[in-house]
């Protein structure tokens, strides 16, 4: 799509095309924050309408009904809490909760508590994955559940935390679930809310994996973080 056929959903300005992060050449954080260069490059993620205030990734892409969520007091009050720096994904959250899709609103509250981070904000950061948090409990989707321990460990959830982490090592968990478990239940242990990489729980090399571990991997989700 060209930019002079890209325009808003919500009011008809014209603006540019969707964003599109290069692909990550280092490992994601546990969280699945990609890793570099498309890391740096999150405050490209949510394009904001210069004329009425809407934000998402693709602002033509937004559906009719984000009109009445972009107009309301609580889309317009957005501005005056937390930093600025996580305004636009969580006015994004905001459109996204109204709308009804309760997956990407996650994302986007994540995606802002990754810019909290970035400005330093750690109260406000462990605030927005409380959120996720919440959004994603009791989730079944192994990729969700083990993202959701590392965002309750880096909220400082610990208990809630400790409590998740026991509860996926007694499923039947592939080999490399296992390990990020294992590690998470050590950081937990020592009330540690800091970065952690996906390979840090995986044995070395975890860029190139040994033979025996691509054939231990599953496919999918498992199987992308194994080439990183």
């Amino acid at each position: 799509m060209s930019e002079a056929n890209t325009t808003c959903g919500v009011c008809g300005t014209p603006g540019r095309p969707a964003f599109k992060a290069p692909q990550p050449e280092l490992a994601p954080d546990m969280d699945m924050r990609p890793g570099e260069p498309a890391r740096s490059t999150l405050v490209d993620w949510v394009q904001t309408c210069p004329r009425c205030g809407a934000a998402a990734p693709d602002l033509s892409a937004l559906p009719s009904t984000a009109r009445a969520v972009v107009e309301s007091d609580e889309y317009r009050g957005l501005t005056t809490k937390g930093v600025e720096e996580t305004l636009p994904f969580r006015r994004w959250a905001l459109i996204c909760e109204r709308t009804g899709d309760r997956p990407q609103q996650a994302e986007a509250l994540l995606q802002a508590a990754w810019a909290a981070d970035d400005a330093a904000a750690m109260t406000e950061a462990a605030q927005l994955r409380t959120e996720v948090a919440a959004l994603w409990a009791g989730a079944q989707d192994i990729e969700l559940a083990v993202r959701r321990l590392d965002v309750l460990r880096r909220a400082g959830l610990f208990n809630e935390a400790a409590a998740w982490a026991a509860d996926l090592a007694k499923q039947d968990l592939e080999e490399t679930a296992h390990a990020i478990v294992a590690y998470q239940q050590a950081r937990i242990a020592v009330r540690d809310i800091g970065r952690h990489l996906i390979s840090a729980a995986l044995p070395p090399p975890s860029h190139a994996p040994h033979v025996s571990h691509r054939k231990r991997a599953q496919t999918g989700f498992w199987s992308r973080l194994l080439r990183k």
